[in-house]
C-alpha cells in the first residue's frame, strides 16, 4: 500500500512539474520512506493511546530507532509489513515488566549482541564505507550500554529487540 501510494504521488509530482523534479523512482523512494515513518509514528501513538502507554511507546520507538541508525539491521520485505511489525514491537515493549536487575541484565545482553553483530546491513554501503564500521560499532555499544545508567526497562527491551534484529536474516527478511 505504501509503495502504491508513493508511486502515485511521485508520478503526480513529476507530471505537475516536468523536468523540474527528480525521477519517479527517486521520488517514490523518498516518499515511501517518509510515509513509512509517519505511519509508524501515528499508529504507535494511536495504539499506545489505546493501551495507555503513549510516553513509554514513544520512548521505545526513539530508543529503537536511535540504536538502529548506528547498528543497522535487516529489513522486512515490504514497507507495509515493516509498519505493522514495528508498531507491534514498540507498543508491546512497554507491557513487558522488568525488575531493576532484569533491566541491567537485559541492557548488558543487548550490548553484547550489539558488540558481536553491529554494524549489520548498514544503509547504502557506497555512503557508509567499511572504514566507518568500527566507529558505528563503538557508538552502537555505547548507546546500548547507556541504559545501565538510565535504567529504563523500556529502553532495555528496545535495545534488546534491535540487537536481535542484527542477527543473520531469516526467510521473512531481506537486505
Amino acid at each position: 500500500m505504501i509503495d502504491t501510494i508513493s508511486k502515485r504521488l511521485a508520478i503526480s509530482i513529476v507530471n505537475a512539474a516536468p523536468g523540474q523534479t527528480s525521477s519517479v523512482t527517486v521520488l517514490t523512494y523518498y516518499i515511501a520512506v517518509t510515509l513509512n515513518l509517519l505511519a509508524v509514528i501515528v499508529l504507535s501513538i494511536a495504539v499506545g493511546g489505546i493501551l495507555g502507554t503513549v510516553v513509554d511507546t514513544l520512548i521505545a520507538l526513539i530508543s529503537f530507532v536511535v540504536l538502529r541508525m548506528f547498528s543497522g539491521g535487516y529489513h522486512l520485505r515490504s514497507l507495509d509489513l515493516c509498519v505493522v511489525v514495528t508498531v507491534a514491537i514498540v507498543t508491546a515493549i512497554p507491557m513487558i515488566p522488568l525488575t531493576e536487575g532484569g533491566t541491567i541484565i537485559t541492557s548488558i545482553i543487548a550490548a553484547i549482541i550489539v558488540l558481536i553483530l553491529a554494524p549489520n546491513n548498514v544503509y547504502d554501503q557506497s555512503l557508509v564505507t567499511t572504514k566507518l564500521f568500527p566507529w558505528l560499532k563503538g557508538i552502537s555499544v555505547m548507546i546500548a550500554l547507556s541504559n545501565i545508567f538510565i535504567q529504563s526497562p523500556v529502553v532495555a527491551m528496545a535495545f534488546l529487540v534491535q540487537g536481535i534484529l542484527l542477527m543473520p536474516k531469516g526467510e521473512v527478511m531481506n537486505k
